[in-house]
Parts: C-alpha cells; sequence; structure tokens
C-alpha cells in the first residue's frame, strides 16, 4: 500500500483555490455588474459551498463575518473538498493499475 502523499493534495488544494478565487470574484463582477451570467456564478458558488453547508446548513463559507471568518471557513471547505478529490483520484488511478 502506497503512502500517503502530501504533495498530491497540496496540488489539488491550490489547484481548488485558484478554481474557487476565479469564480468568486467572478460572481462578484457580474453582480455588481448586474449581468445575466450571475445566476450562473452564483450557482458555481453554491456547488462550491456544499461540503461546509453539509456540516450546517447555516454555514456556507462565504458567510458574511469578518474576514478572518470568511478565510477560515472558505480554508475548512477548501480542505474538505481537496480530500474528497484527493481520494477519488486515488481510486481512480487503482482501478486503473488494475
Amino acid at each position: 500500500m502506497k503512502k500517503f502523499k502530501l504533495k498530491e493534495l497540496l496540488k489539488v488544494f491550490l489547484f481548488l483555490m485558484v478554481i474557487q478565487f476565479i469564480i468568486g470574484v467572478a460572481e462578484i463582477l457580474l453582480s455588481q455588474a448586474q449581468s445575466e451570467l450571475s445566476s450562473i456564478t452564483s450557482i458555481l458558488v453554491r456547488i462550491c459551498s456544499y461540503p461546509m453547508s453539509l456540516i450546517d446548513s447555516d454555514l456556507p463559507f462565504f458567510v458574511s463575518e469578518n474576514l478572518f471568518m470568511i478565510g477560515l471557513y472558505w480554508m475548512i471547505n477548501l480542505m474538505i473538498q481537496s480530500v474528497i478529490l484527493y481520494l477519488i483520484l486515488v481510486v481512480i488511478n487503482k482501478i486503473r493499475e488494475k
């Protein structure tokens, strides 16, 4: 059995961080411009916040609290997503090896 590879998990974490940051910025800019595309980015933000909402339905990562708490919730959400995605990738790689 191979060891848990932190480097790969970190790559997944950083990839998700960049993607979610881009989605968040797009949501803000499109909402301020009152664009119809903000409905799409709004759905993407809800999908991104889904793991955190499983813990508590009133607790998405984009809560309206101070900046520290927003960052903390976002990091927790990203860790949950990263671990899930990493485990999925490990399972897929094991299936391919067989």
